[in-house]
């Protein structure tokens, strides 16, 4: 059984108290709740990316559409001034003047169904522009939310990296007033338990964590000298007496 002056092993309570608020900073500072936030905005961004990929593609798309429809459009109406010019101009057959007629009447049912389909191209193409137009808005919606979200983080990181800093400087202080062979006990407990080092006894009573002391255990605890540094039979932890 090791042995360490009953101050010097009472100040294991003060570590593990600096050790557990350490602990629980590094936790708030994996789980700020910003974090998932940013990781939603990222999400999100992706989202309108691919989004805005697709939009674009529909964008040009429609684009040639409403090009190829007024192109058709152009044609047909050029088409059909050529030819009432011949039919004023007067100078072919009246057989020829019959056929230019007919054509002309022709083109005439073409050009109204071309430009409904080129009304319909520009209705599309109008979509399209907005939809891209929407999705660019979008992304820059969800960039500004990210940097405000960001700079919410790194207030909130600065923060708790600061505590830690100043919490690290009084551990190593306190450490110091520890013995090595003490020291590495309580860390080789803590690192054996998950973080849990050391308990303070109050009499037969410990203050917090779940260990359970048997009479036999209580009894041998009793027996031990003031200086004794005593483990918990179920999992090692320190128990510092704090009564004698």
């Amino acid at each position: 059984m090791t042995s360490a002056p009953l101050a010097e092993q009472r100040l294991l309570i003060d570590l593990q108290d600096i050790d557990a608020t350490l602990a629980r900073l590094a936790h708030e500072r994996r789980a700020l709740p910003v974090l998932a936030r940013i990781e939603t905005t990222i999400a999100r961004l992706k989202d309108n990316k691919r989004a805005a990929l697709l939009a674009t593609a529909a964008l040009a798309e429609a684009k040639r559409g409403a090009t190829h429809a007024e192109d058709e459009v152009g044609q047909v109406v050029r088409r059909a001034a050529a030819l009432r010019e011949r039919l004023a101009a007067g100078g072919d057959a009246a057989r020829d003047l019959a056929a230019i007629q007919g054509e002309i009447d022709q083109l005439g049912r073409r050009q109204s169904v071309l430009e409904d389909a080129q009304i319909a191209a520009m209705e599309a193409l109008e979509a399209a522009q907005a939809e891209s137009d929407r999705l660019a808005d979008e992304e820059r919606a969800i960039r500004a939310a990210g940097r405000e979200l960001t700079a919410e983080r790194d207030a909130g990181f600065t923060r708790i990296d600061e505590e830690t800093e100043r919490l690290c400087a009084r551990r190593d202080e306190l450490a110091g007033t520890i013995s090595p062979a003490l020291l590495a006990d309580y860390d080789a407990v803590r690192a054996a338990t998950g973080g849990l080092g050391v308990l303070a006894l109050h009499g037969h009573r410990l203050e917090g964590g779940s260990v359970e002391l048997s009479p036999a255990e209580l009894a041998r605890i009793d027996a031990a000298p003031a200086d004794a540094v005593i483990h918990a039979e179920e999992n090692d932890v320190i128990l510092v007496r704090m009564d004698i």
